[in-house]
């Protein structure tokens, strides 16, 4: 009876041995397929939050490079704007210093005219009276030298008056063509400070190399290089 009694013991330890051993595994088994579900969700998580900031980032990359873009493209329309309206000032310029110019050279023209007209109507007059001047000695009859000295007077008198309104010409003819270079000078000087006062011609933005990324596409239509001032 006592061995009996002993070998049922024995038995029922294994068994139970066996099924300590059997649970021992299962949560053994258990545990590592709990943390590898654990580590699955982890890697998941992470990876989720990874392409949120990717996501994030390509966003804000879109948002600065229309941002930037904008302003490149507003700004060289602007300056596109400002070198047109230059222009056009520039030109009006020298359309008024040319007219400006132009009255000048009519103006010292028409002196000169008026001082050759003066002088031809004085000439006229002076050879009237030379001419008058020499009938009147000639009409007295009288005869000799000292007659052919008068006479030959009043043409002196008329040489000289001549001479005069000659050097008067000149003097015209000269001032004539101090007053046109010196409108000449002051043309080219004033276009020069015209031409100054205009700037460069505009160069085309140079736009920072295009946005790369992953991610959703805002769509906010950043400008190119394919754009119209």
């Amino acid at each position: 009876m006592f061995g009996a009694s002993a070998a049922a013991a024995a038995s029922a330890q294994a068994v139970t041995g066996l099924v300590l051993s059997a649970a021992s595994m299962g949560i053994g088994a258990y545990q590592q397929q709990q943390s590898m579900q654990y580590q699955a969700a982890m890697n998941q998580y992470q990876a989720d939050v990874s392409a949120q900031q990717n996501n994030i980032a390509y966003q804000n990359q879109q948002r600065q490079a229309y941002f930037d873009r904008q302003n490149q493209v507003m700004r060289h329309i602007g300056d596109t704007q400002a070198q047109q309206a230059a222009m056009l000032a520039y030109n009006r310029n020298i359309y008024n210093n040319n007219e400006a110019a132009n009255k000048v050279y009519v103006s010292e023209q028409m002196k000169l005219y008026e001082a050759k007209q003066k002088a031809a109507f004085k000439s006229v007059d002076i050879y009237a009276k030379s001419i008058g001047g020499m009938g009147k000695v000639l009409s007295t009859g009288a005869v000799g030298k000292s007659v052919g000295l008068l006479a030959m007077d009043p043409g002196r008198q008329s040489g000289r008056a001549l001479a005069e309104q000659s050097a008067g010409i000149r003097s015209a003819a000269q001032s004539m063509e101090i007053g046109m270079s010196s409108a000449q000078s002051q043309n080219e000087s004033a276009n020069n400070q015209a031409l100054s006062r205009v700037p460069a011609p505009v160069q085309a933005p140079q736009f920072a190399p295009g946005v790369q990324g992953q991610g959703t596409n805002l769509g906010l239509g950043i400008p190119s290089y394919n754009w119209r001032a």
